[in-house]
């Protein structure tokens, strides 16, 4: 094993693990939160790319990491893009390295308002490898970027526990801001299903990269662990003393 492939598996568990405790998104609002602080946009790779009519195929590379390395196929509308209809989109993640998508991916609802006098939604089904529901399997948003931020211009949400749907509603959002929202999955994901009304607004999926000072921390823990190996370990006597430790005082 490599120490980059060691660095990218120590990150991808440090970033998995993290995600875990974040806050289910649950309920329903006229608009979602915004995180304080606001980091803003994570640092994220390319959107899916289109690669044919009917349904297109996403590919992360690094410095993505290692459990996102990989191509995902669609079939449907692409709905990253306001040149494409608006539809169902079914999402097939079986290709990727664990076979799922893994949690901790960044979901990116963009532009999604009443500014083109469109009912703009997203409705987002998932399902397991079994093809069961998951259900709640996104958290509450970590990120916002865009101009025109305020609790106003954050689109409102619902959830629907016994079918596991989120609903992403523009419709409380009365003016027209050019805002992102990020949300995580806090579960893998074998298929997903997006429903977009509008080609006004625009869904992607971007996967998390390492920061540099993860990197920094991951790279010098082999250094540290080695250095406190050779500090503990027990030091051996020399032979002769070990000798002479179990003699008895000569005889007067």
């Amino acid at each position: 094993m490599t120490i980059r492939s060691i660095i990218s598996g120590a990150a991808a568990v440090f970033l998995l693990a993290g995600s875990a405790f974040g806050q289910a998104l649950t309920g329903s609002g006229s608009h979602l939160a915004i995180p304080a602080p606001n980091p803003g946009a994570p640092a994220n790779q390319p959107r899916a790319i289109t690669t044919g009519s009917g349904g297109f195929t996403g590919t992360w590379t690094p410095p993505a990491l290692a459990p996102w390395v990989g191509t995902f196929s669609a079939s449907g509308p692409i709905p990253g893009t306001t040149s494409n209809p608006p539809g169902v989109t079914l999402y097939d993640f079986t290709s990727l390295p664990t076979g799922a998508l893994p949690s901790g991916t960044y979901f990116r609802f963009g532009d999604v308002d009443t500014g083109s006098a469109t009912t703009e939604q997203f409705i987002l089904h998932a399902f397991d490898s079994n093809g069961q529901i998951l259900s709640p399997w996104l958290d509450v948003p970590i990120g916002v970027s865009g101009t025109g931020i305020s609790s106003t211009s954050m689109p409102g949400w619902s959830f629907d526990a016994l079918s596991g749907g989120y609903t992403i509603d523009g419709t409380s959002v009365t003016s027209n801001p050019n805002v992102a929202v990020y949300l995580p999955n806090n579960t893998a994901i074998t298929t997903l299903e997006v429903q977009r009304t509008s080609e006004f607004s625009s869904f992607s999926l971007h996967a998390p990269v390492p920061s540099p000072a993860t990197l920094s921390v991951l790279a010098a823990g082999p250094v540290f662990a080695r250095r406190r190996r050779r500090h503990t370990a027990p030091q051996r006597r020399p032979r002769k003393a070990r000798a002479s430790a179990g003699r008895l005082p000569a005889a007067l």
